[in-house]
């Protein structure tokens, strides 16, 4: 029995959305290849994160990792005497498994393949998928065959800084979603427990955060229904205990990120942090974002969505509650919505999957 090429996908506990392993399973599909994802458990060399140097280019995403044992990883021209036990493991995952190529979906990931071939010398090609809107300030390199990238713009200034154009692939992201009939969207909202009116995604990270925005948003009565994303189940009870003094409101809490695309699927707007996957999902559904964020790495991505009338941006909690009325009130977010669906009408996790079985390393 012949033995399928194999592709080597790297990722890292940062990715969002199980991008790789949904990668995984349409390479799979095609029946040509088999795929083996290999995140940083078992090819990082850290015990612990805390030993990681955050130069975070694309939001909390690690590109570095400073170890004590070996400080040549930031410094090149301090050579260890020894291969870190990084380099040491996708030495022998590259001896194990021989895969056509390495496929790498999160910065760290990417910087850990660079860093093993730079040492090693071996000849195995490196893609890498950027997981951002924007160019990344570091971590691009000779050592990297090809990438697939979000847009053209960030094709465009890769060329400019030096790649080459056959070499960059403009594929979007590989995170899919249903878009569901007005039918089909009011049937899901009768089985998830929400009203037939309009419906807002609230999806927030820092805790403090979605505490302070759940608040301002219940103070604006039963303009629409909430349906929050909350994995704490302490958070959960707090922000409860708030809903029940406001009756009028219809508040459901998804604690699952399996259920994160049954709820999204149903609703009007999304108000969120920046993540990559939402933002995205919400361009396929055809319906606005509104991105709250603060943090200056990933500011630069938000404001090119915004340049391109694919999302708003609030800095401050108020914010958001003008930015609520304008979406749900005006025109505003047809336009964004229409725009979005636009921008990745030709993008799909088929189409990326099976560039990556066509193409051939040499």
């Amino acid at each position: 029995m012949n033995r399928k090429p194999i592709i080597l996908i790297m990722t890292s506990h940062d990715e969002v959305d199980g991008v790789s392993e949904k990668l995984a399973d349409a390479i799979r599909r095609i029946g040509t290849h088999n795929a083996v994802v290999m995140s940083d458990d078992k090819y990082g060399s850290a015990a612990k994160l805390s030993a990681l140097d955050r130069l975070m280019d694309n939001g909390s995403e690690y590109q570095y990792l400073l170890e004590r044992k070996d400080r040549g990883v930031i410094k090149d021209r301090l050579k260890p005497r020894k291969y870190s036990k990084r380099v040491n493991r996708i030495k022998n995952m590259l001896k194990r498994f021989r895969p056509e190529y390495i496929l790498c979906v999160t910065p760290y990931a990417h910087h850990c393949a660079v860093e093993a071939k730079r040492r090693i010398k071996f000849a195995t090609q490196i893609i890498y998928m950027l997981p951002s809107f924007t160019v990344p300030k570091r971590g691009l390199g000779d050592e990297t065959s090809v990438y697939i990238v979000e847009n053209a713009d960030i094709k465009a200034d890769l060329v400019r800084a030096g790649l080459r154009s056959r070499d960059i692939m403009t594929m979007g992201f590989p995170f899919e979603i249903k878009k569901l009939s007005p039918e089909e969207v009011a049937d899901v909202k009768q089985e998830l427990g929400l009203p037939r009116s309009k419906t807002i995604y609230v999806k927030l990270s820092d805790k403090k955060s979605l505490e302070s925005v759940f608040s301002l948003l219940l103070d604006q009565g039963d303009i629409a229904s909430l349906a929050v994303y909350c994995d704490n189940q302490k958070t959960v009870q707090a922000l409860g205990a708030l809903a029940l003094e406001v009756p009028d409101v219809t508040v459901v809490f998804v604690k699952s990120q399996d259920k994160v695309d049954d709820y999204l699927a149903v609703c009007d707007l999304a108000i969120t942090d920046y993540d990559t996957s939402v933002i995205y999902k919400c361009f396929k559904l055809g319906i606005p974002s509104i991105v709250y964020t603060k943090d200056e790495h990933a500011s630069r991505d938000v404001n090119y969505l915004v340049n391109h009338e694919l999302c708003l941006r609030a800095k401050e909690d108020i914010e958001i509650v003008g930015l609520e009325y304008k979406l749900l009130q005006t025109e505003l977010a047809t336009q964004i919505g229409q725009n979005g669906e636009k921008w990745v009408e030709l993008n799909s996790l088929d189409n990326i999957a099976n560039f990556l079985v066509s193409y051939i390393a040499v």
